[in-house]
């Protein structure tokens, strides 16, 4: 089963559409972007067939005829470092960034290489993991100028944006053209907001209960010793029927109690009756 990581990078690498060539770059050099260089090679790790098929495809079209080697195994693929001319965030902005559309490819590419996206109804986490603090401070940068709110840390010899606010996740993936992944998130938070609504009323109801049973209790109680005391003539005649049919019916709640008069008695009459007779106990217990 997939995770929803590879799920969501699942519909941006089956998705149809045509892009421009400015568009093209973008994303190349995104995917590009945060890979770890090594002896003159772009390394991106814990790939999956998928995707090493379409960086394959992206940049053979891209570059084609130019001089460029691209090797792959089943845990990350190899690109030959002399493919891109450009080497920072503000030269792709300035040389590769032509259109209205390049930002939001190169921050697809981003994530298709190198981001990790939490399953909602666990938890809410977009992550995105760099080799170089350089270009995680300006790729931090481009969230926020793209009002994507983000954070960072450092883990081990590495460099990370996370995200957890559930709202940024979204506009990141309404950004990237992730329409299906932005509706798993939305959809999370109202099941949540719907669990958490159950989860409130069955503690309401729970604390309801147990407030009635200590109340009843308490009641029994009282009526209890003022029997065994020979008291319960003391009583007024309507308090005494109500004490004798508590001891009775100990099991009934307040208004199930009421239903054995006649008369039937209210639910807050009941419990008037009650507190009143714990009242009487409270005054001969003195």
């Amino acid at each position: 089963m997939k995770s929803f990581s590879s799920s969501t990078k699942h519909e941006l690498l089956t998705a149809e559409e045509k892009i421009r060539r400015c568009c093209s770059f973008s994303l190349i050099y995104g995917i590009l972007y945060s890979a770890e260089i090594k002896n003159g090679f772009f390394i991106i790790k814990k790939t999956n067939a998928e995707n090493v098929d379409f960086i394959k495809k992206i940049i053979l079209s891209a570059f084609k005829g130019k001089e460029y080697i691209l090797n792959e195994n089943s845990r990350e693929i190899r690109v030959n470092s002399g493919v891109l001319r450009f080497s920072t965030l503000a030269e792709y902005k300035e040389n590769i960034f032509k259109c209205g559309n390049c930002t939001a490819h190169f921050l697809k590419g981003v994530f298709l290489s190198n981001g990790t996206l939490n399953d909602p109804l666990k938890s809410y986490r977009l992550e995105f993991v760099f080799y170089e603090e350089s270009k995680r401070n300006d790729f931090f940068q481009l969230l926020l100028d793209e009002g994507i709110c983000c954070k960072t840390s450092n883990r081990g010899r590495t460099f990370i944006i996370y995200i957890k606010d559930s709202n940024m996740i979204e506009d990141f993936l309404v950004k990237i053209g992730a329409t299906h992944a932005t509706f798993e998130v939305m959809n999370s938070k109202i099941l949540k907001e719907i669990r958490n609504n159950a989860n409130r009323a069955t503690n309401c109801d729970a604390a309801n209960i147990n407030k009635s049973l200590q109340a009843s209790k308490k009641h029994i109680d009282a009526i209890t010793e003022i029997v065994n005391n020979n008291k319960i003539d003391l009583l007024p005649e309507s308090l005494k029927e109500t004490a004798l049919k508590r001891l009775e019916f100990k099991e009934l709640n307040y208004a199930q109690l009421g239903e054995k008069f006649d008369p039937p008695i209210s639910k807050s009459g009941i419990y008037h009756r009650l507190e009143k007779i714990f009242n009487f106990y409270k005054s001969i217990e003195k």
